[in-house]
């Protein structure tokens, strides 16, 4: 619904929205927008995913930011493009700090935070119902968290670390286990139909 870009000056001007790279959203007879954190609240408030207020859709972008910062942390660990070594993988899912509960968070250490202290600090943060991170329906944030930590791609073309949340589901899902409300987030976009929907029908995501 968010327009197909024809000609090469279309390309150029829509591209420039995001100082010539991806991704940009186009929105016909309003214009481009470019960086992921806008477009995903456009996209949030036009179908209602922000939250019932303006306070809650502070919080859905407060938990935005977290699980972006969580994956800035992986790829200080695994970098952009690169194969993870067994090392890189065990450094992920099993070593850092583990200062959950300590306040403020120790700023020393924060270059040792790796998957289990976001976890634990991404839950403890979470102020939704059963299910929700923010108030008691779908936001854009529940549909982070599963993007971030459960989805994955059945596309053979791509290597399995690609396709999978921190290059193992496995790994991954093992590692929700102890943390209830992030996996109960997971879970209740998963039997979302509309999600569902979108997963069965989405396509090659080689990205």
């Amino acid at each position: 619904p968010y327009g197909a870009v024809r000609s090469y000056q279309d390309v150029a001007a829509t591209l420039s929205a995001n100082l010539g790279r991806m991704p940009v959203m186009h929105v016909p007879d309003q214009g481009d927008v470019g960086q992921s954190a806008a477009i995903i609240f456009y996209l949030g408030t036009e179908h209602g995913l922000m939250g019932g207020n303006t306070f809650e859709a502070a919080q859905v972008l407060a938990v935005g930011e977290h699980v972006r910062e969580m994956s800035t942390a992986y790829r200080a660990v695994v970098p952009y493009g690169s194969v993870p070594t067994a090392e890189q993988v065990e450094d992920w899912f099993e070593s850092g700090v583990q200062d959950r509960g300590t306040v403020p968070a120790d700023m020393k250490t924060r270059g040792q935070r790796r998957l289990k202290w976001w976890l634990g600090r991404i839950e403890d943060a979470l102020a939704g119902d059963d299910g929700c991170c923010v108030g008691s329906s779908l936001t854009v944030a529940d549909l982070l968290v599963y993007c971030t930590l459960a989805d994955s791609f059945d596309d053979d073309a791509l290597p399995q670390h690609a396709r999978e949340p921190f290059g193992s589901k496995e790994r991954t899902s093992a590692a929700l286990k102890d943390f209830p409300k992030l996996s109960a987030v997971c879970a209740a976009v998963a039997s979302n139909a509309n999600v569902a929907k979108w997963l069965a029908t989405r396509g090659p995501q080689r990205f």
